[in-house]
């Protein structure tokens, strides 16, 4: 029997998700000797994250690299990794998501959301933007008006920190900055380059206070048409895939840096994250605690 999918992302064919989906698709065609074939949409073709996560749950798709928070609202746990400050590092974030908590996580999703996440991607680090002062310590964004999503959770966060958070939507936010509504953003910088968004805000200082979780995620309802060897299949795929997209994840966002200073002579600036992470920490406690996740931020917090 031979089975044909369908997976989906966001963004556009040269982003690293779909450079990985490539190669997942690849290689589930070769293991699989041509048994599983997937073939891949780009661009938002098939609606929005929100619709691709409603989709997978229902099974009317049946790959997807998305924000899983696109499904908070049929899973409220879905939303945990937009908790900003959560991860120390790169390396924190990779030891989590590979280790235990990681492994838990997923649990959790399966049982919930009827997902099931075949490893996670993203990796990208999330940099406050400024208009006109660089901020080189916590206390310079007291009083920042920093544009963000309208997220409850985000503001409360970002009001800990001492900024006022002023929700406008994405495809209004260079005219905004341009405008001085906002003092500044934050984004990783891969979109920072494709909107151009360093043209009115050029300081970029580097509090990473996101590394993106992306998952890999699949319906449920798919992985259970397959036999067993074809699941198993499925499952060494998406590993390999993993390595490979969290690879051209990093690439892209080093060359946009790389292209950003030296083309567009945006000043980066390194800025001491324990004050943030400090400030945050009950914030981030209390929403763990609502979606009754502390236990899992607990064992995130002791990954070493």
């Amino acid at each position: 029997e031979k089975f044909s999918f369908r997976a989906a992302h966001y963004f556009k064919g040269d982003h690293p998700w779909n450079k990985g989906l490539e190669f997942f698709a690849n290689k589930v065609k070769e293991d699989s000797k041509g048994r599983i074939e997937i073939k891949i949409s780009n661009s938002g073709v098939l609606g929005s994250e929100a619709d691709m996560m409603q989709n997978l749950r229902e099974g009317t798709l049946d790959f997807a690299v998305t924000d899983p928070s696109a499904g908070s609202t049929f899973s409220k746990e879905l939303d945990f990794f937009a908790l900003p400050f959560m991860f120390k590092s790169y390396e924190h974030w990779q030891k989590s998501l590979d280790g235990e908590p990681g492994k838990k996580y997923a649990k959790i999703v399966e049982d919930k959301a009827n997902l099931m996440i075949l490893g996670y991607w993203g990796g990208s680090s999330r940099n406050v933007l400024s208009t006109k002062k660089t901020i080189a310590k916590m206390d310079d964004l007291k009083g920042f008006k920093l544009r963000l999503i309208s997220s409850p959770l985000k503001v409360n966060v970002w009001k800990a920190v001492g900024t006022i958070p002023t929700p406008i939507p994405y495809m209004e936010t260079y005219s905004a900055l341009q405008s001085g509504v906002v003092d500044g953003m934050e984004n990783e910088s891969v979109a920072v380059i494709a909107m151009k968004f360093y043209e009115p805000a050029p300081n970029i200082a580097r509090t990473e206070h996101e590394f993106t979780v992306r998952p890999l995620f699949m319906s449920k309802k798919t992985f259970a048409k397959l036999p067993a060897d074809l699941q198993q299949v499925i499952l060494k795929a998406a590993q390999e895939a993993t390595v490979f997209a969290r690879k051209a994840e990093l690439e892209s966002g080093a060359a946009a840096d790389k292209t950003m200073q030296e083309k567009y002579n945006v000043k980066f600036n390194t800025i001491d994250k324990k004050p943030f992470q400090d400030a945050t920490q009950p914030v981030i406690a209390d929403f763990a605690k609502q979606m009754g996740l502390s236990e899992l931020l607990q064992e995130i917090n002791k990954v070493k």
